[in-house]
């Protein structure tokens, strides 16, 4: 896959948000180069780099996200997200194929739908309340 590359329209100008998209952006990259190949070999860092992510990123933002109106509807979708992953690992685990595949398609999914739109209506919703 090509690599996504970071733009400038992608930042909403929150410092601990753009490091972790833009770091979740890596992961997705990092991804993006497993063949079939190589899955079994690389897999299994993408996985821990993916639970860090929702263990130290998720629940930071959802509380910095404490006076957004839709917190609940947002906390749901991370729940989901984590829950998509703990399912992708399980596929895994079972040996499942194309699981490479599978989870560049959802986490490419992620990306677009929730980072690049739900996230930045949030901030910029938070921002025009004067919430930095």
């Amino acid at each position: 896959m090509k690599p996504i590359e970071w733009k400038e329209e992608y930042n909403v100008d929150i410092s601990f948000v753009d490091e972790h998209h833009m770091k979740f952006l890596e992961i997705l990259n990092e991804l993006g180069t497993i063949t079939d190949n190589n899955c079994n070999e690389k897999i299994a860092k993408i996985f821990y780099s993916l639970i860090h992510y929702a263990e130290n990123y998720l629940i930071r933002e959802e509380m910095y996200f404490q006076e957004y109106p839709n917190l609940s509807h947002h906390k749901e979708a991370h729940n989901r997200f984590i829950d998509q992953i703990s399912k992708l690992q399980d596929d895994y685990k079972e040996g499942k194929k194309e699981i490479c595949e599978e989870m560049y398609a959802y986490l490419h999914n992620w990306f677009k739908n929730h980072i690049l739109k739900y996230d930045k209506e949030a901030v910029n919703y938070l921002k025009n309340k004067g919430i930095q």
